[in-house]
């Protein structure tokens, strides 16, 4: 399981310091591209190297807890590699253990030809699969 950590300043917040809920999302979409980067496999190189991008399809939150300005979070991100597809399972907790939410994001390995999805390349199975056990 990978973890990031993300500490929550004043610029990320509401008049009220609650986080605002867009740079929670910023913040989970980073600890996957971390994720990613970690394990040799990142975002931004998998074009050049695989002929393949992963956009996000599909994405979701659910939120428990408030983050607020200050607070520090960790945040795992859980891979789960489908034949065509990536998703990343997120849980972010406060420092006390508490869950502040979850999500998820979905992604589909797409030829960078002609946008039809294709099959993960196996570098990149591999590569999360022994990142993961």
């Amino acid at each position: 399981m990978f973890q990031y950590e993300w500490k929550c300043a004043w610029g990320h917040a509401d008049p009220h310091g609650i986080a605002y809920y867009p740079r929670l999302i910023g913040a989970m979409h980073r600890a996957g591209e971390e994720f990613m980067d970690g394990i040799g496999m990142a975002y931004w190189e998998i074009p050049d190297e695989y002929d393949v991008h992963l956009p996000i399809v599909a994405m979701d939150m659910e939120f428990s807890r408030p983050v607020e300005v200050g607070d520090t979070i960790q945040i795992t991100a859980e891979p789960d590699v489908g034949t065509k597809s990536l998703g990343l399972n997120f849980t972010a907790t406060h420092e006390d253990g508490t869950t502040a939410y979850t999500g998820f994001e979905q992604h589909v390995c797409v030829s960078t030809a002609d946008n039809q999805s294709r099959e993960l390349p196996d570098d990149l199975k591999t590569a999360i699969t022994d990142a993961t056990e």
